[in-house]
């Protein structure tokens, strides 16, 4: 690609797609968290996907390890990003076993060293890794810009935030050096959270993993391992990014991210986000259809829907019936959900294909946990479901059932 001023660099790009977290609990355990559903029909590594499609980046890397089949088939040839013809690839790499590397991936840093071979088949100048499970809109190539301008082997994009334990945290000089990094920290000693995107001069970082410690297998994970190694021997420079960015680690993550995408805070037309609409069955269904007792506030409903009642503050994706009289807010509704007769669900989510019997109570509006129905889920009639109740997928609740929270 050419950057401003016309200089020609090749540039590789390897997206962290592998993880399942327990605290997406059912949701992520048939899928990796970067597969999960966002918004009705995307993914949330679409966001990346088309980050990456914008500032011309064209050879794509996918590490996944963990039920990587929904993300092949949603990512496919990456025809839907503009990945496919000469010099244009979005490949799944998966773990594989033989030559001098071959094993599980036992961090980040190690899947981008045991795939080298994608970077250093091309000679790539540089190598961006980003994570596949962030909800945000950036070009990135003022981030390279800003790393060829600092003079940096290593940038790590960080932004000013509160701290969380899930982040790393770096301290920044005056002219944007990273001066001292700790990985999840029990308490911050900066507020300038890494966002899990990487830019890597490839001979720097290559120079890393043949280094003693790296041969000897301690540099697996770029956050814990890596970059204090590099602090130490090399220049690391911090981006700081200044717009909207969400982390979709926790089921409480996800669920406020949703929550921004309602309140206008996430623009998915604005961004250019793209997906795979044959993936998401979206190509095929046919307009959403309303009811003459339907009521709809605040809400994101996906083609296909047909909605016979209330749905208040809560995103709809392709094929979700809501029948007559039955109640949704403030929820989540993955595809083909069915919400029957007189049902009430509030806060919660639902995976794919799950049916709410008629008169069932889910949830309720000022509950504090979230309710969670995994894929399949079949909740019978005039049940009741408290509030932080999980139901696994496959799994079933008979008739008349209460669930209560444990006390």
């Amino acid at each position: 690609m050419k950057i401003e001023g016309g200089q020609s660099l090749r540039i590789v790009a390897m997206i962290l797609a592998g993880g399942r977290v327990g605290e997406l609990s059912v949701l992520t355990m048939q899928r990796p968290k970067a597969a999960l559903p966002f918004a009705g029909y995307f993914r949330i590594i679409d966001f990346a996907l088309s980050n990456l499609m914008r500032a011309g980046i064209t050879r794509v890397g996918i590490l996944s390890q963990y039920r990587p089949a929904s993300l092949i088939e949603h990512v496919g040839t990456g025809e839907s990003w503009d990945f496919v013809g000469l010099d244009r690839t979005a490949k799944i790499l998966p773990p594989f076993w033989g030559g001098e590397a071959g094993d599980w991936y036992q961090g980040n840093a190690d899947a981008v060293d045991q795939n080298w071979n994608f970077l250093a088949d091309v000679e790539a100048d540089l190598v961006l890794v980003i994570s596949g499970d962030h909800i945000y809109r950036t070009d990135y190539r003022e981030l390279i810009e800003a790393h060829l301008d600092s003079g940096a082997d290593f940038t790590v994009a960080v932004k000013k935030m509160a701290y969380d334990p899930h982040y790393g945290y770096a301290t920044l000089d005056s002219a944007n050096r990273v001066v001292s990094y700790v990985e999840k920290p029990d308490a911050p000693r900066d507020d300038h959270a890494s966002l899990t995107i990487y830019l890597a001069n490839t001979k720097a970082l290559r120079e890393v993993f043949d280094s003693e410690p790296g041969r000897r297998g301690e540099l697996l994970e770029f956050g814990k391992d890596v970059i204090p190694y590099m602090l130490e021997r090399h220049h690391v420079h911090g981006w700081v990014y200044p717009d909207y960015w969400a982390y979709t680690r926790t089921i409480p993550m996800y669920y406020e991210a949703h929550q921004d995408l309602l309140r206008g805070r996430i623009d998915l037309d604005a961004w250019g986000v793209r997906t795979n609409l044959q993936d998401t069955l979206v190509a095929s269904q046919p307009p959403a259809r309303f009811g003459a007792q339907a009521e709809i506030n605040g809400s994101l409903v996906s083609t296909g829907c047909e909605i016979e009642g209330t749905v208040i503050r809560s995103v709809l994706s392709p094929g979700v019936r809501i029948e007559r009289g039955a109640r949704v807010v403030d929820s989540i509704l993955c595809h083909n959900t069915v919400v029957e007769e007189g049902a009430t669900v509030c806060r919660t989510i639902s995976d794919k294909h799950v049916v709410i019997g008629p008169g069932t109570r889910c949830g309720a509006e000022d509950a504090g946990a979230i309710t969670l129905i995994g894929k399949h889920g079949r909740i019978g009639r005039d049940c009741t479901l408290e509030d932080g109740i999980t139901v696994l997928p496959g799994g079933a609740v008979e008739d008349g059932r209460t669930m209560e929270r444990p006390s």
